[in-house]
């Protein structure tokens, strides 16, 4: 029996939690996140873009008031489902890992580099040029702004008008010459030359003595949304020119592939995770030395982590090994083996050490505003805790690791050596294994869905 792969949707109408098959939410958000009338080919598209972002992020999706439209019949619907079907489990990657898929409604001529956007590069998210969206209702938009909105809104001030001012404004009003008495005596509108007299007659004014001063501002806008990634105005002119889903995203999406992927199931609940376990220390970098039987932070670090390799490839994960036996690994070169990974997650493990203190527990550190690893360590805290091991939190942390890291990268202290009771505990298997279980425990409940 086939097993069903399901996405939390948290409503935040009803203060619920839903349980929804991802093919299912597929098409739920293929409904509201596109005009049904576009192409089948540009729906497609989306359905997998909707479908990679869902796989994408480990967390529920938040909304209001769910519509479950396929209770529901007709036209829009056969489109959905055959949008859905024809692109089950396909997902866009690059360098074999899910991508970010941005879209838009339209980019107005040419999408963003992703650096220009969200101040991050992105590969593939880069800058094409696109003339699909040109006959699109966003091609060009028009609001006008009165001075006072624009103060309001903006929260700035504009300078008190000077009646007496000479004001120009370049290609509108310029030439703008007035007598001793303020006067206007002549002034360049356009392209044309006037008098005071001939412009106080031609607009009804009261007099020639008069000030030109702005009243609003117009801004006038192309396309509509942030720019990056999938253009779907674009993406449906392409349908209807000819060109395939594919063809599509590969458009907007550099370097990437598309491909069906296998996705986690019961006993393989981590697959298509990719985690690198960095042991600390190693060869003649022994780290800490326990005070009463001598243990070693390398050794532990090191037996802990092919504990943790093996539970998480029996949950289906891929795991890297920055070393596997006692060898000394410099820092820029655990560095560098980890990026080349392109993991999910990059975790750290060692000892601990306070000479002349109590002081115990687990304690785990992730690098400033990384908030997924930050989840992580909390989600392992709560799992260490149901064993009945001492923890001492999780805190921001300034390593050499983390600054180096492209991935979210948790550190975490396993123990404490200067701890005599804590340093016994290293010698039983059992305590290990609970170790063992409570991190992997933790990392599935992170990624669950």
């Amino acid at each position: 029996m086939e097993s069903v792969y399901n996405i939390r949707y948290f409503d935040k109408e009803r203060n619920s939690e839903m349980v929804i098959p991802l093919e299912k939410m597929v098409g739920i958000l293929l409904n509201s996140e596109i005009d049904l009338n576009f192409h089948i080919e540009a729906l497609k598209a989306q359905a997998i873009v909707i479908r990679t972002n869902l796989l994408k992020s480990p967390k529920p999706i938040q909304g209001e008031g769910l519509v479950d439209i396929w209770e529901h019949e007709g036209e829009d619907i056969e489109k959905i489902i055959e949008a859905v079907e024809e692109t089950k489990d396909m997902v866009i990657t690059f360098n074999g890992k899910l991508i970010e898929a941005k879209y838009h409604l339209a980019c107005g001529g040419s999408t963003e580099n992703s650096e220009d956007v969200i101040n991050n590069q992105v590969i593939y998210l880069r800058r094409v040029l696109c003339e699909y969206c040109k006959d699109s209702p966003y091609w060009q938009n028009e609001r006008y702004f009165s001075i006072e909105e624009i103060e309001k809104l903006l929260k700035v001030k504009f300078p008190m008008v000077n009646v007496n001012f000479e004001s120009e404004m370049t290609g509108f009003i310029e030439e703008v010459k007035k007598d001793e008495n303020n006067r206007i005596k002549s002034i360049k509108i356009g392209n044309k030359k006037f008098s005071g007299v001939e412009l106080m007659e031609l607009l009804n004014l009261n007099s020639t003595r008069f000030a030109i001063f702005p009243t609003g501002i117009k801004l006038v806008s192309r396309g509509k949304g942030h720019g990056i990634g999938l253009c779907q105005y674009g993406a449906n002119k392409m349908a209807e020119e000819g060109h395939t889903f594919e063809d599509i995203l590969k458009y907007y999406y550099t370097g990437i592939d598309i491909k069906k992927m296998t996705l986690p199931c019961i006993k393989k609940p981590l697959y298509g995770k990719i985690i690198v376990i960095d042991p600390g220390h190693g060869g003649e970098d022994k780290g800490y030395r326990g005070d009463l039987l001598g243990l070693l932070e390398k050794d532990i670090a090191l037996s802990l982590s092919l504990q943790l390799r093996s539970k998480l490839d029996s949950l289906g994960a891929t795991v890297h090994l920055i070393r596997n036996n006692d060898t000394k690994i410099l820092a820029t070169d655990r560095l560098e083996q980890a990026n080349k990974f392109k993991p999910d997650f990059f975790i750290s493990i060692h000892m601990d050490y306070f000479p002349n203190s109590s002081m115990k527990g687990v304690e785990m550190f992730h690098f400033r505003n990384d908030i997924e690893s930050q989840s992580l360590g909390l989600h392992i805290l709560k799992s260490l805790k149901k064993r009945h091991i001492f923890t001492r939190g999780i805190k921001e942390g300034n390593f050499y690791v983390f600054r180096g890291i492209s991935s979210s990268s948790l550190l975490i202290e396993l123990g404490f050596l200067s701890n005599k009771d804590e340093e016994i505990k290293f010698q039983d298997d059992n305590y290990i294994k609970k170790l063992v279980d409570g991190i992997a425990e933790g990392i599935l409940e992170y990624f669950k869905l």
